[in-house]
């Protein structure tokens, strides 16, 4: 297994590795990467293996783990708690449901309080689903809709939670996740983990989420935060890009690219982005007050405009399609 870290999370990282150590089923090795100049974490269950890399959320789960030589990899960040059959429960999924990947549910949406799903929908344009039989779907709008009574402990998804996941290590490597490191030249990672699963989805993968499976989020807020007067350009920068990369430029999986089909598809895609936009100047004076940032209506329109302008470039071209190991 590969634990993502900083090695400032303290007592919930040894509470992570004392779960790791009780499983029913044991971890070949333990693997904890951290960036170079970061110390070492003295929490310790005596048989890890410190791995040093660059930094970076993307870059930490795309490097190339030549010494991960086992069929199935469990990636954790540094401040879970996992009750002892978490990992056999996890396999029972993916083989019972023919999976590539299976990942629990992290943040509860289906089951939140009322007041907190419309934080959900204000903040991020994410909203509830009846069942369908899906977990979380990626909508036009490059936000997400989640099942709101699944009937199921395992559904398919189109996304998940980065926080911890157990997948095949030959699909992990076949989606190629190092192309997506272009996030991170903006010090805003937010959206690393719809680029993780949705590039896994519609390169034909199955993936799965597990609902109550115990596992429990320690929330350690051991990542480096992003500077709160650059929040508003950054996000909207990226959201644009987000939007553009996995929704707008990848129609043609649904129609062929000459069919018309295809282009009532784009202009719906375009549609629901610009919908998500206007709704949010609607309700971006809610955010100017909450962190007191008059300058989030300048910076609202020029991440947006910094996006398109992104997209355009010459760098963004250099990377691969998002759909190019379809």
């Amino acid at each position: 297994m590969a634990i993502r870290t900083l090695g400032t999370a303290g007592e919930k990282y040894q509470t992570l590795l004392n779960s790791l150590r009780d499983q029913s089923i044991p971890a070949n090795k333990i693997l904890v990467y951290i960036p170079y100049g970061f110390p070492a974490p003295k929490e310790t269950i005596g048989i890890e293996q410190i791995i040093r890399c660059e930094k970076g959320m993307v870059t930490q789960r795309s490097l190339s783990f030549e010494e991960i030589d086992t069929e199935y990899v469990l990636f954790c960040d540094d401040d879970l708690f996992l009750p002892k059959d978490f990992v056999e429960r996890m396999f029972d999924g993916l083989k019972q449901n023919n999976g590539d990947c299976i990942s629990p549910e992290v943040y509860y949406s289906f089951n939140a309080p009322f007041a907190k799903k419309i934080a959900y929908f204000i903040h991020s344009f994410v909203s509830p689903r009846p069942d369908d039989g899906w977990a979380i779907k990626i909508k036009r709008n490059a936000s997400s809709s989640y099942n709101n009574h699944p009937k199921k402990n395992v559904l398919p998804t189109e996304s998940a939670s980065f926080a911890c996941l157990l997948c095949k290590m030959s699909v992990h490597k076949a989606i190629h996740f190092e192309d997506e490191r272009w996030i991170e030249r903006f010090s805003f990672a937010a959206g690393d983990d719809t680029l993780y699963y949705y590039k896994m989805f519609i390169s034909n993968h199955r993936i799965l989420k597990l609902f109550n499976s115990g596992l429990k989020h320690l929330d350690a807020q051991s990542g480096i935060r992003p500077n709160i007067k650059k929040k508003m350009y950054y996000h909207k920068m990226i959201l644009f890009i987000m939007w553009y990369r996995i929704v707008y430029s990848t129609c043609h999986k649904r129609f062929h690219a000459s069919s018309f089909k295809f282009q009532v598809e784009r202009y719906r895609c375009i549609g629901a982005f610009t919908w998500r936009c206007i709704f949010g100047v609607i309700t971006l004076p809610l955010e100017v007050i909450y962190y007191k940032q008059p300058n989030f209506f300048i910076d609202y329109f020029r991440g947006l405009w910094a996006g398109w302008k992104y997209v355009h470039s010459e760098e963004y071209k250099a990377i691969p399609k998002f759909d190019a190991y379809k």
